[in-house]
């Protein structure tokens, strides 16, 4: 009985000496003033260990959203020198500009007042109404005051209440050795704010003093004007604020020729197998786009391949190249420079690595399922190359091929719809002979070449790894309709 009460004695000790190592720890690492009275503090920096970007490895928003009262939150995390978004399957977050400009005033505040929480109020229900008169209630705690919303309309964000009042915005940005560089509470305007400053109220999470910083920078400020941007207005919970939605990144001026096939299908699984439903089809066409003068461009028609009544592909010889509709290709083609991402979906590994290397049509016939649910297929041919033996991959919007003049061929496939938005997988690679078609001479062709091809591999490996999702709308515009585009 000794040994087994003995036992237990070194049991519960070691306990309390890791629970007692681990406190150690936080309370070394969390941000924290110095141990002086909080009047003490005024113009002391707040986070005196923060003086780099480099630093940091992850950032973390946490706010509440004013129409719904529901904690909302978004995460950065650096990857080598590229910043991801986890909760957008890590897709690359491309908008440094933004993450520069909330980042800098953190590395620069200084107390410019202080209220004693413990000195000023009497008891905790007063430090409660304190911090939520200041904006300083931590939004992973925060309970929307729905007491008057009842008697207000709610149908508009403009008349709904503000669910959020009182909730402050949490800002919490960790180290490499996962240290909290930053941890803060940012709440509402202070008296001292302006049209050129924003002073608000803050807090430290563990610390229930009010402090007044100031977050005015030239970070804050927006180009061309002495008026400042708001701290809290510099954040957004959406994450596709913080990427690049250019889709494409062209211009549509760079566009030599435009291909589209106009066919649609449905996908039925059975028993686990993928097949084509319901295909139709008009035909296929390919325009060339060539200057008319400096302000314009002018569409022609190269080839034309329509769909018959028995199912197959025909030429169409000879072809009227003035048949082209300028207006709705021009639409289309500004309308394709235009395209946005809306969201993303990361692509099976498998599936990235064959498409970052210029898949076959028989490597994409073996990812049939991963494909078939995202509405893509692959048919017999291609009938816009007769040479092409191989499968080709098909989507159930049809497909548009972009070929640039410096060589670069880009491909869309449009996939299946889901509420208002459209799949698109997109592909780019270089071809020698289009760069041989637009330009002058082969000592133009090898002087462009390396670089185009050195682009289009860029474009690619930024292709290869999402299934991109963009508004109908804006895949309606592009959509190509073989009645719409010919006289």
């Amino acid at each position: 009985m000794a040994n087994i009460l003995k036992s237990e004695v070194l049991k519960s000790a070691f306990i309390g000496l890791v629970a007692l190592f681990a406190l150690v720890l936080w309370l070394k690492s969390r941000p924290r003033l110095p141990d002086v009275k909080p009047q003490e503090r005024i113009g002391q920096r707040l986070f005196d260990r923060f003086n780099d970007m480099e630093q940091m490895t992850k950032i973390e928003f946490v706010g509440v959203d004013p129409l719904t009262g529901d904690t909302r939150s978004l995460e950065l995390a650096r990857s080598g020198d590229e910043w991801l978004l986890p909760g957008l399957s890590n897709f690359p977050a491309g908008n440094a500009n933004r993450l520069a400009k909330i980042v800098a005033p953190l590395m620069q505040l200084s107390v410019l007042s202080a209220i004693d929480a413990s000195s000023n109020v009497e008891n905790a229900k007063q430090i409660t109404t304190l911090h939520r008169e200041c904006g300083l209630v931590n939004p992973a705690n925060f309970v929307p005051n729905t007491s008057n919303s009842d008697s207000q309309p709610s149908d508009s964000s403009e008349s709904a209440p503000n669910l959020a009042q009182g909730a402050a915005l949490a800002v919490t940005i960790t180290g490499e050795s996962g240290e909290k560089l930053v941890d803060l509470l940012v709440g509402s305007r202070a008296p001292e704010s302006s049209l050129t400053r924003d002073a608000r109220f803050v807090r430290l999470p563990n610390d229930d003093n009010v402090y007044t910083v100031d977050f005015t920078s030239d970070s804050l400020q927006e180009e061309g004007t002495t008026e400042i941007t708001e701290f809290p207005d510099r954040i957004s919970f959406d994450p596709i604020d913080w990427i690049d939605p250019d889709l494409l990144m062209i211009s549509r001026w760079d566009i030599a020729f435009l291909a589209a096939l106009d066919y649609q299908f449905k996908i039925a699984k059975l028993d686990g197998a993928s097949t084509i439903e319901d295909f139709t089809a008009s035909g296929a066409a390919i325009f060339r786009q060539t200057p008319e003068n400096s302000l314009s461009r002018v569409w022609s028609l190269t080839r034309r391949v329509d769909y018959t009544s028995d199912g197959s592909w025909r030429e169409v010889k000879p072809v009227n190249p003035e048949s082209a509709r300028n207006d709705v290709l021009n639409d289309t083609a500004d309308a394709l420079g235009a395209l946005k991402i809306v969201d993303v979906r990361q692509k099976p590994e498998a599936l990235a690595a064959i498409l970052r290397n210029g898949a076959s049509g028989v490597q994409l016939a073996a990812h049939q399922g991963a494909l078939a649910d995202l509405g893509f297929a692959t048919l017999d041919r291609n009938p816009l190359d007769s040479a092409q033996i191989e499968p080709m991959l098909a989507g159930e919007g049809g497909a548009i091929e972009l070929k640039m003049k410096n060589g670069m061929k880009i491909e869309l496939v449009f996939g299946r719809r889901f509420d208002n938005l459209r799949v698109c997988l997109a592909t780019a690679a270089f071809d020698k002979s289009i760069l041989a078609q637009t330009a002058e001479d082969e000592s133009e062709i090898a002087l462009l070449a390396p670089e185009a091809q050195r682009k289009a591999a860029l474009k690619n490996e930024r292709f290869a790894k999402w299934f991109y999702l963009i508004n109908e709308e804006s895949y309606q515009n592009i959509k190509f309709r073989m009645a719409d585009v010919l006289k």
